[in-house]
């Protein structure tokens, strides 16, 4: 394939271009958009490796430019910088995939395998000059060094001037070996003495010295017979997975992908039956999501099955391809299945795993009840079809990802806006406090005055004793409304827990005691904290309101309990204790996340317990929760002690 390299980066360049040989390409390197934009124009290319980073127009500009969309060349879109919002972009305008730097040379061969196909002919295209055709094969080798070490490895692909082999011996180009190759025959081997030409992380390429007439003519038929085999099976396999590429490529809906995928398999495989399982989050279950020619019966049985059971279950646990030739007597799809796979009389078999970046999302499953088993083609064409459902799923999950994420912070910004709204209503209620507290003053001064006059009746007096301790009351709440509205400290001071308990039980009695709720104080004696009263009072508000609204929704004993205590390392615990009915289970190990919250749609944000949580953090403390045994929560504080000094 021709391949345009799209990478400003000179050093990557020469590694990629490398690499695109070695593996049978023939690479295009350029080094700007721009360039990249007279290359495509000027001549044909199957494939486009490009950066998103590039020096004038990106990578991701390049994509969107509707000449480019009209060429329609397959695009692998590279960077080390992207975000997940960058990538769905990149994807969302036609490229076929994205991987991150570094690049695994491994990953990009197995994307470029997915697009290979063979180039249309052209009278003014230059021929590829290669001095000999190789192919894929793999072959049983032995080494012997100059040295007289020994070690054995496999073949990777093969021509009739040299091979290249996997890892396992010398590591160092110049040094000398005898290969001895046995051929696929299991009998014919060829005893070659070969240089090492190139090493690299996968294996070493070994140049054959002074092949005979018989030994270039064996591996010559060889090469010819393999790559023959690749062609007469490759183009209507590529066919298919380009089908499904596109599929990825316009669609973001995984249920659409998964059907144009069965039923381009079906034209070729010739299958009768067919479906796709995923995985549930928890990876305990496989879920049926698609299927063809499955009888009413056999589909329910298919419908959920457990992982590692059955042939399925199997394959999904051991992410590992399971070909059956003769399925009707050795084929397990899992329990009271074995009776209706004999009524479904299916013969051949074939089960691959579906995965993206080795992590298993589910099974691909073929059956045919024809006798003739699944080629080791139809098999690679399953493979490479459950790799680009795998690609599906995962790009699905990341536009899923995307558009929780988005939602996320509308509502974020929708509660900032909100905030923004109370912090203005409260800064007019502190200005109104003032204004409401001066004439409360003015009120208690003449009834106080009024008590000092000898002609007041006894009814009188008792009517002015009642309004001079309301009005103490109200400007008591008064004076703690205004220091709770009031600045935060920037850094702490010294701070008298019982004190901030004591404040918000007053704050909070009249509310507490509507709804039948018994206050218990159980306030040691300890040393001050060194913190912010305010963001103090802040949290015990919201830990004492959230108790009090699980009580009142809960039917039984209604007893609110505050604890301060001297705890170790010279910390100082505060406890908030209820009756109510707990916390799920479920939802104890995040409780502290931002949008986790007990409370029914529309009448909790999920925020409070995080700015909680944040706000200890930063006092240097820890905030946690557990259920009590007998019903309820326990919400624990823990702040250092001030240094006596403070």
């Amino acid at each position: 394939m021709r391949v345009l390299v799209v990478e400003d980066n000179r050093a990557l360049c020469e590694v990629f271009a490398e690499f695109l040989r070695e593996v049978g390409h023939q690479p295009v390197v350029v080094h700007t958009a721009e360039a990249a934009l007279d290359a495509l124009r000027a001549e044909r290319h199957e494939a486009m490796l490009l950066d998103i980073c590039l020096p004038g127009m990106s990578g991701s500009d390049l994509l969107k430019l509707q000449v480019v969309r009209e060429l329609r060349v397959p695009t692998v879109v590279i960077s080390g910088r992207a975000t997940e919002s960058q990538a769905q972009d990149c994807l969302r305008s036609g490229a076929f995939d994205f991987i991150g730097k570094p690049v695994a040379l491994q990953r990009l061969a197995e994307v470029l395998g997915c697009l290979e196909s063979r180039p249309l002919a052209r009278p003014d295209a230059p021929l590829e000059r290669r001095r000999a055709p190789r192919t894929p094969v793999a072959l049983p080798v032995r080494a012997r060094e100059s040295n007289g070490r020994e070690w054995e490895s496999t073949s990777v692909n093969l021509s009739t001037t040299g091979v290249k082999i996997g890892a396992g011996g010398v590591t160092r180009p110049g040094q000398e070996a005898m290969l001895t190759l046995t051929l696929p025959d299991g009998e014919t081997r060829l005893d070659v003495a070969s240089v090492v030409v190139r090493a690299d992380f996968d294996g070493c390429a070994f140049h054959f010295l002074n092949l005979s007439d018989r030994q270039w003519s064996q591996l010559d038929d060889l090469v010819r017979r393999s790559d023959g085999f690749r062609r007469l099976h490759v183009e209507p396999h590529l066919r298919i997975v380009h089908v499904i590429g596109e599929a990825i490529s316009a669609s973001l809906d995984v249920d659409e992908v998964l059907r144009i995928a069965l039923d381009a398999l079906t034209q070729v495989t010739g299958h009768e039956i067919s479906s796709l399982h995923l995985l549930s989050a928890d990876g305990a279950m496989l879920h049926l999501r698609g299927d063809r020619g499955l009888r009413p019966r056999l589909r329910e049985l298919l419908r959920v099955l457990p992982a590692g059971q059955g042939v399925l279950g199997r394959v999904a646990a051991s992410g590992h391809t399971v070909d059956l030739a003769d399925a009707g007597a050795s084929i397990d799809l899992g329990p009271s299945t074995r009776a209706v796979v004999d009524e479904e009389g299916i013969r051949a078999f074939v089960c691959v795993p579906v995965k993206n970046r080795g992590r298993p999302l589910g099974v691909l499953s073929l059956g045919r009840r024809a006798s003739e088993p699944f080629t080791q083609s139809e098999i690679a064409l399953v493979e490479a079809s459950a790799n680009q459902i795998g690609l599906a799923l995962a790009n699905a999950q990341l536009h899923s990802d995307t558009r929780r994420q988005r939602e996320d912070l509308q509502v974020v910004e929708a509660q900032l806006i909100e905030g923004e709204k109370l912090s203005t209503a409260g800064k007019l209620a502190s200005g109104l406090a003032h204004e409401i507290r001066n004439r409360l003053t003015t009120i208690l001064g003449l009834a106080e005055l009024s008590l000092m006059r000898s002609d007041v009746s006894v009814t009188s007096r008792q009517f002015l004793h009642t309004i001079v301790e309301e009005t103490s009351v109200a400007v008591r709440l008064l004076q703690n409304l205004l220091q709770f509205a009031g600045g935060h400290s920037l850094e702490g001071e010294r701070c008298d827990l019982r004190e901030q308990v004591e404040w918000v039980v007053e704050l909070k009695s009249h509310e507490l005691q509507r709804d039948g709720i018994q206050v218990v104080t159980e306030l040691e004696r300890v040393p001050a904290v060194l913190a912010d009263k305010t963001r103090i009072q802040q949290v015990l508000l919201n830990l004492v309101q959230n108790a009090h609204q699980a009580m009142a929704a809960h039917a039984g004993p209604r007893v609110l309990t505050l604890r301060l205590v001297d705890a170790e390392a010279h910390h100082v615990r505060l406890e908030v204790l209820d009756t109510g009915p707990g916390i799920p289970p479920k939802l104890l190990l995040r409780i502290f996340e931002a949008f986790s919250t007990t409370k029914p749609a529309g009448e909790g944000t999920g925020l409070g317990l995080w700015v909680s949580h944040t706000i200890i953090e930063h006092q240097r403390g820890t905030l946690r929760v557990e259920n009590r045994p007998g019903g309820g929560a326990r919400f624990v504080i823990e702040l250092p002690a001030a240094p006596p000094d403070a």
